[in-house]
């Protein structure tokens, strides 16, 4: 089969079985066909976030649907992950080139506002990816979609293949020590750190018969410092806003039900008043369980070059013999992770999982320095960002958030068909209609 056949087979994939009924109005049509009002021809500018192996499959998913669709694509990258200014003039670059949509991977939340405010303002439609911008009026938002994969997803994956990795050696997860993660400076980092520690400790929690209260995701994307388990209302571990939780929760004095009249606290005996105090106790052991816990986790300060990351690692690892897991949350910092381990030669002595791949990370899942990582679908996603930019040019409604999933690439699944596809676009891999079974 040639390479076009092959593409071909990746774009219907992209097109049906990831975008679907949202995406083409009446379904997917003929190969090659334009969804209903698009009309070809045209520019559309594709902005990503810094030259790695990731964004080149991104720019090639753009590409291949641009020549599908008779759309000129114009690609730029910035230098970073944290580099917002040069793709501030890419913007600009794109308003003076007439282009009738953007594709944009922000590499800032809020500096590049003022920017796509004036592509807006000119009518130039905006379609976000891999990550979204703060828009200074939520009713009126300078993006009209988000096409991704979830970063808590990711983290949350990254965790739990990380507890199958660790028990599939023959140990126990409460042999769990230090947990190290090497988190990136881009907008994306966060979120998979949350999964991944959210995740870690359930897992650990368990084993210890004690239970985190569930996070509130509402107000965490909203900012709530409660939510994430910090010094927000309800404490470190949840709980009313007042500060009442399991200590006593329930034994205050009752109201009247007649008149709302505060009533007296009713006599406790002494089987009641004894059960109260061990309630207590054990609340209270739990609490120093989820401490001790929470203690495990060790994080570094967020960098974007490799070399950062590899310092980072070097330094965390030394400090901390008893490492067992370490996690990086992108390419850069996994592959920072990965020099860390191979230059103080601790290749099966610490578990490695890591976000993104790349010829490298590949050979290092192979040579075991790396456990696995998780893995997007950048080419779909370029794919269907194109897409849905040139549904979205003659007035079309697209939706607000497509999450294109994850996978989980480990030595004993790389050879998978799906998986093989997701790694290298133009391997020629066929996608066979099968699950990638990613998080086995």
């Amino acid at each position: 089969m040639n390479r076009n056949k092959k593409n071909g087979v990746f774009r219907t994939v992209a097109a049906c079985t990831l975008a679907a009924a949202m995406l083409l109005s009446g379904g997917c049509g003929p190969q090659g066909g334009p969804p209903a009002g698009v009309v070809r021809g045209g520019k559309i500018a594709v902005i990503a976030k810094q030259p790695i192996s990731f964004w080149d499959d991104v720019r090639m998913g753009a590409e291949d649907a641009g020549r599908e669709l008779g759309f000129e694509i114009i690609y730029s990258v910035a230098e970073g992950d944290n580099d917002y200014a040069s793709q501030v003039e890419s913007i600009k670059n794109a308003i003076r080139d007439n282009v009738n949509a953007i594709v944009i991977a922000p590499n800032s939340t809020t500096d590049l506002n003022s920017a796509l405010q004036e592509a807006v303002d000119k009518g130039i439609k905006v379609i976000a990816i891999n990550s979204d911008v703060q828009s200074p009026d939520p009713s009126n938002p300078l993006t009209l979609s988000l096409v991704n994969s979830s970063d808590f997803d990711g983290g949350v994956s990254a965790a739990r293949n990380a507890v199958k990795g660790w028990v599939s050696k023959g140990k126990k997860v409460a042999d769990i020590n230090k947990i190290g993660i090497i988190g990136s400076t881009a907008s994306t980092s966060d979120m998979r750190v949350l999964g991944f520690t959210d995740t870690l400790k359930r897992s650990l929690g368990r084993e210890m018969d004690v239970e985190f209260p569930e996070l509130n995701m509402m107000a965490i994307l909203m900012g709530g410092a409660a939510a994430m388990g910090g010094d927000g209302a309800g404490g470190e571990w949840g709980g009313a806003p007042d500060g009442s939780g399991a200590d006593g929760a329930g034994f205050g004095a009752p109201e009247d039900a007649a008149n709302g009249e505060q009533g007296e606290a009713p006599e406790l005996t002494e089987e009641e008043l004894e059960a109260i105090e061990k309630q207590k106790e054990k609340d209270s052991a739990d609490d120093r369980i989820r401490q001790s816990i929470m203690k495990s986790f060790i994080q570094g300060e967020p960098c974007s070059k490799r070399k950062e990351a590899k310092e980072q690692a070097i330094k965390m690892l030394q400090a901390n013999s008893d490492m067992s897991i370490i996690f990086g949350t992108n390419t850069n910092m996994t592959l920072g992770i990965c020099d860390a381990i191979n230059e103080l030669g601790l290749s099966g002595k610490v578990f490695a999982v890591g976000f993104n791949s790349d010829d490298e990370i590949i050979s290092n899942i192979k040579n075991g320095v790396l456990y696995g990582t998780v893995v997007q679908n950048p080419y779909v996603m370029g794919y269907v960002g194109v897409k849905f930019a040139t549904s979205a040019i003659p007035g079309d409604e697209i939706v607000h958030h497509l999450n294109l999933g994850v996978s989980f690439v480990k030595a004993d699944n790389m050879n998978d068909e799906f998986i093989k596809l997701v790694l290298d676009p133009a391997s020629g891999s066929i996608f066979q209609g099968k699950e990638s079974g990613a998080d086995n």
